[in-house]
């Protein structure tokens, strides 16, 4: 990776992790895009947030 890319690529990151007030590491900020970007393009499933066991019934079968 070329300088060039590489301070792009720094300032990027710097910028998403003070959008994310503060609360990222800098391995955590990689961890999530990364993880963000693999579910994006098919590498992993997304994360999905189903229903609590105790709030299903026949109402919500599909």
């Amino acid at each position: 990776m070329t300088e060039f890319y590489a301070e792009k690529i720094e300032t990027a990151l710097q910028t998403y992790i003070d959008d994310h007030s503060g609360t990222l590491t800098r391995e955590q900020a990689i961890s999530t895009i990364l993880e963000n970007w693999f579910a994006s393009h098919g590498y992993l499933p997304p994360q999905q947030e189903g229903r609590r066991p105790e709030d299903l019934d026949a109402s919500n079968d599909d």
